[in-house]
């Protein structure tokens, strides 16, 4: 497992100079507004299956976008070379395509310059210096925490690195650098044993390379596999069920999801009508906040340079925000919440969730348990529902029959189904403890009276 990415195509590029010439060349034209948006990243990938590390790969990437706006048209174009002649091109490119747009009446313009006070920790050198030999022996770390918890499993999972550094600059006057680094790992090992079955995941994320405990990750992976052997089936039914920490981030990200942007705006998702009502209970709360020093969805810009913020998105039980970027929020009249997403330099940029916060409560997830005489512990499970109509149908791929207050045995071709909205409503406790990811997003457990649930 080499790299063989030449030495010198791994000094950072000059940014700033062609961001610079398209700026001036732009300036030049008849334009409603424009923005230019320039982006290195090198990235690391170690996929692990079967026994081991199969391959690596290392990737550089490197482009610059431009968005023009004439007569409220939008033209998009972009290139993988900062040479002036193909930067210049691609300037004619958008501009040319604005021309023949069709008008978008929600436009309302893009975001003024605004000052935000830097967010630390999003940087670290040791990601930045990461090479593929290093990234593959952390993979091999997990895999050798899984053997040492039980031998002879089989895997899925991968491991990846990445440092990347961007520019934005606008025609209303943003000009700000972003900079930083990320590393996941996940291994998901599965056990035979006879005709029996144990499988389960692990993972963890992180801004900084110290943050990450890969022989944590592999024998928290192993250990919950081997809990899954000799699960059965039960009969299905309107049942309690605890959302483990990880479930309820599903959750909570399914609600985010519909409440973000565009979608969200244009009525079509299932949380079109559902800002100001009450959809849970006054003790669930969540707020997003991409201020969070060293967190994993932290940044002092968002993807229009309007700066991140705290927000609160559900407030005693009701949905009092939407998350928007400029034009989402010229569609309702409102103002941005700073929670633009630019997916690199091919032109998108949509609205979504930074660091998701589900506010704590005071029990534990082990007293929800025991307050239970029959229902399902769901320790994992896609609570994704249908995005326009809320309905979810889902398997529960990981989960416990409870009985009596105890955990009785892992359960199998169950199923959970009902609209998302009810099930929160129909939120009872959120535990004190939970899981915090990445230094910013944090997950409690929750208990949930009554879902509809199919079994055998």
């Amino acid at each position: 497992m080499k790299e063989t990415m030449p030495k010198e195509e791994q000094t950072l590029p000059d940014l700033v100079k062609p961001a610079e010439e398209a700026f001036k060349l732009l300036s030049k034209e008849v334009l409603d507004a424009f923005d230019i948006f320039v982006l290195y990243s090198r990235s690391l990938s170690i996929p692990i299956l079967g026994r081991g590390i199969k391959e690596a790969t290392s990737r550089l990437d490197l482009g610059l976008g431009v968005r023009v706006f004439k007569n409220k048209g939008l033209g998009v174009a972009f290139t993988q070379s900062l040479e002036p002649l193909d930067v210049e091109t691609t300037i004619r490119r958008a501009i040319a395509f604005s021309r023949t747009a069709q008008p978008d009446p929600y436009f309302q313009g893009i975001p003024e310059p605004s000052k935000a006070s830097e967010v630390p920790g999003l940087f670290d050198k040791e990601i930045e210096a990461l090479r593929l030999e290093e990234a593959g022996e952390l993979a091999r770390r997990m895999i050798e925490a899984v053997e040492g918890v039980r031998k002879e499993a089989l895997y899925r999972g991968s491991l990846l690195a990445g440092h990347g550094k961007s520019l934005l600059m606008t025609s209303t006057g943003v000009d700000v650098e972003s900079e930083g680094t990320f590393i996941s790992a996940y291994i998901a090992p599965t056990y035979r044993d006879g005709e029996d079955v144990g499988s389960s995941y692990e993972y963890d994320v992180s801004r900084s390379l110290a943050d990450m405990d890969f022989e944590k990750i592999g024998a928290t992976a192993a250990k919950k596999a081997i809990e899954q052997f000799r699960s059965r089936r039960i009969e299905g039914g309107n049942l309690p069920v605890v959302l483990s920490p990880d479930t309820t981030q599903s959750l909570c990200g399914a609600l985010l999801a519909a409440s973000s942007g565009e979608e969200a705006a244009k009525a079509r998702t299932f949380a079109y009508n559902l800002l100001g009502r009450q959809i849970a209970p006054a003790s669930f709360e969540i707020k997003d906040d991409g201020t969070i020093p060293g967190a994993i969805s932290s940044s002092t810009y968002d993807g229009e340079g309007v700066p991140s913020r705290p927000l609160k998105v559900v407030s005693q039980g009701v949905l009092v925000s939407f998350l928007h970027n400029s034009y989402s929020a010229g569609i309702m009249g409102v103002k941005t919440t700073g929670h633009a997403k630019r997916m690199g330099y091919g032109g998108y940029v949509g609205a979504g969730p930074t660091n998701v916060m589900v506010k704590p409560g005071d029990g534990t997830m082990d007293e929800m348990i025991e307050e239970i005489q029959k229902g399902i512990l769901i320790s994992r499970a896609s609570l994704t529902p249908n995005m326009v109509s809320g309905e979810l149908s889902s398997t529960i791929d990981e989960g416990f029959l409870i009985e009596r207050g105890e955990r009785a045995h892992p359960v199998k071709n169950l199923m959970i189904g009902g609209h998302i909205v009810e099930i929160l409503k129909r939120i009872e406790l959120i535990s004190k403890e939970g899981r915090t990811i990445g230094r910013g997003h944090f997950f409690p457990a929750i208990k949930v009276s009554e879902v509809r649930l199919a079994g055998k």
